[in-house]
């Protein structure tokens, strides 16, 4: 099969917010190229065996973001969403251009994987499945990525690894809202979890899900389907995952709120700094704010039910 590969010029801040977009117009998976990302590597004085020498090359505030989508895909509402986001942030959003190349099967998976490196989150390592990795965290979570969402690398799903962490889920009973290829799922239950139900409304994050719990050995503890949340989940929480939207976590709110244990956690992510304050308002009427985090363009928090 061949993808088009529809790459975005943009800044190194609008970098993730474009390839969110990209997602929610349903490309199957992003790649960013970012001048800054390798620049802080180098002031790391890290050693790495390989670099990309395009990377290297770039200059000024550039970041190049590919979304990639089927042969069949009507690209005009995207181009529709790229005028509306120049509208929003105007010249901080660089130049927006596009260019299209078309990619092979093959050729997707070998560009997407040379990106990935094990990632450390405190005591926890996220570790691409094909990859080794001999370093100092305790908990290893083995990640194939495959075409769905959730890899660590991005720091909607990095904060909420790092919040998870400061809530004590041995034993609990948990819901993963949205799990993408289930890293944050699969991490609870690494965590010492009782269970996790994992959903996503995409088969192919439901699927990536399923085959790495089995790979992670917590399949046993984990639940994973692909539908509408409302007709397969009853009871509620102690600890609730939503790494999602602004405007998809204030449409479930009510939703949400009884899925979670009177004293249980809830943890929101997703949330551009624009829209954070507005969600977290709406919010607090049924939980408190514990803690806060912000990485780049996003944030997430860490909620207490009252």
């Amino acid at each position: 099969m061949e993808w088009i590969q529809i790459t975005v010029t943009t800044t190194s801040d609008c970098a993730d917010i474009v390839a969110m977009l990209l997602m929610d117009m349903g490309s199957d998976g992003t790649s960013v190229k970012d001048r800054r990302d390798v620049e802080e590597v180098i002031s790391s004085k890290r050693n790495w065996d390989y670099a990309d020498e395009s990377l290297l090359n770039m200059r000024g505030d550039c970041a190049f973001v590919s979304g990639f989508f089927s042969e069949d895909f009507d690209f005009a509402l995207l181009f529709d969403e790229l005028e509306a986001l120049k509208d929003r942030v105007g010249e901080s959003a660089g130049s927006l251009e596009i260019s299209k190349t078309l990619v092979r099967d093959a050729d997707w998976e070998n560009e997407w994987r040379k990106y990935y490196e094990p990632i450390e989150l405190g005591d926890i390592a996220i570790v691409p499945k094909w990859l080794s990795y001999d370093g100092k965290c305790g908990v290893r979570v083995y990640m194939e990525p495959g075409m769905a969402f959730g890899t660590g690398k991005h720091e909607t799903t990095s904060m909420c690894i790092e919040l998870l962490q400061r809530v004590d889920v041995g034993g609990k009973r948990v819901l993963d809202m949205g799990c993408g290829s289930g890293i944050l799922g699969i991490t609870v239950l690494k965590l010492g979890a009782k269970s996790c139900i994992m959903s996503d409304i995409e088969q192919a994050a439901a699927e990536a899900a399923s085959e790495n719990a089995v790979y992670n050995g917590v399949s046993e503890r984990a639940e994973v389907f692909c539908g509408d949340l409302t007709e397969k989940v009853c009871g509620c929480f102690d600890v609730v995952l939503a790494n999602l939207t602004a405007d998809i976590l204030l449409r479930l709110k009510d939703l949400l709120v009884p899925l979670v244990k009177s004293g249980g956690h809830i943890i929101i992510s997703g949330l551009i700094h624009a829209r954070a304050d507005e969600v977290l308002d709406n919010f607090s009427e049924c939980f408190e704010l514990i803690e806060r985090e912000r990485k780049g363009e996003w944030q997430a928090m860490l909620l207490k039910a009252k």
